[in-house]
């Protein structure tokens, strides 16, 4: 499970106006490579998942899933989100650094 803490660095996020929020917004930012990392809500539309890990592998940005009690949607106050696009390299770069513990945003 990920902690609150991991939560309020993807709320904080959004917030400061740092993300895309929702499939349509976040698709148009993908073609536009305005995302830097994707986050998925686990339980997302299968279509959705494609469409997105396939834009994500095309466009070279890493995507993280968030298991069903890690809600996104809770995190960023807009219920029923289950797609959030960050666009500011710091930000994706952290957020991803605490749920995956990877070395970063290439």
């Amino acid at each position: 499970m990920v902690s609150n803490n991991k939560l309020a660095l993807i709320g904080l996020a959004f917030k400061a106006g740092k993300t895309l929020a929702g499939t349509a917004a976040c698709e148009k930012g993908m073609k536009q490579r305005r995302i830097k990392l994707m986050i998925l809500q686990e339980g997302i539309a299968l279509s959705s998942k494609k469409l997105f890990e396939g834009l994500c592998a095309r466009n070279g940005i890493k995507s993280v899933v968030l298991k069903k009690e890690d809600r996104l949607d809770e995190a960023i106050g807009r219920p029923g989100i289950m797609v959030l696009g960050v666009t500011d390299r710091r930000f994706a770069e952290a957020i991803h650094n605490k749920l995956q513990g990877g070395s970063g945003i290439e």
